[in-house]
């Protein structure tokens, strides 16, 4: 899986996947928050994303011990409107209206869009690339 696009520059969810993907640990916990903003006069059409991951270890004797912060990070993009148009879209679509949950909780209001989706194992994880496959593609592709 290539993670970087020519320029080298890092697309963010498929080095998501790829660290999930390749991590052998029992207990990956993972956030990703998406917020998308319209209200800001120097950038009328932000987005701001911010991803953490998380490693356990599960011990017989010690129980759960909290590892490692394996990646934390935050990207930020000043977007056309025709795109944060785009990106909200898949945002309202990738769950029905019933999908707040512990897992996903969308916000929204006139100026602001929010997406927080958290996994606790690679089933959660596999759900919500499923779900979300296209808006993280069009969000990755943006760095092209």
């Amino acid at each position: 899986m290539n993670f970087m696009n020519n320029n080298a520059n890092i697309k963010q969810f498929q080095l998501i996947k790829f660290i999930n993907e390749n991590c052998s640990e029992d207990h990956v916990v993972s956030k990703i928050s998406i917020v998308l903003r319209r209200d800001k006069i120097e950038a009328p059409y932000y987005m701001d994303i911010n991803v953490k991951i998380s490693s356990c270890i599960d011990r017989l004797n010690n129980g759960l011990i909290h590892a490692m912060d394996m990646l934390n990070y935050n990207r930020r993009h000043n977007l056309t409107e025709e795109k944060y148009n785009e990106i909200e879209s898949l945002i309202v679509n990738s769950f029905d209206e019933d999908a707040n949950s512990e897992r996903v909780n969308i916000s929204k209001t006139d100026e602001k869009i929010k997406m927080v989706l958290t996994s606790i194992n690679d089933e959660d994880f596999r759900n919500i690339f499923k779900n979300c496959q296209e808006l993280f593609d069009v969000i990755d592709n943006l760095i092209d």
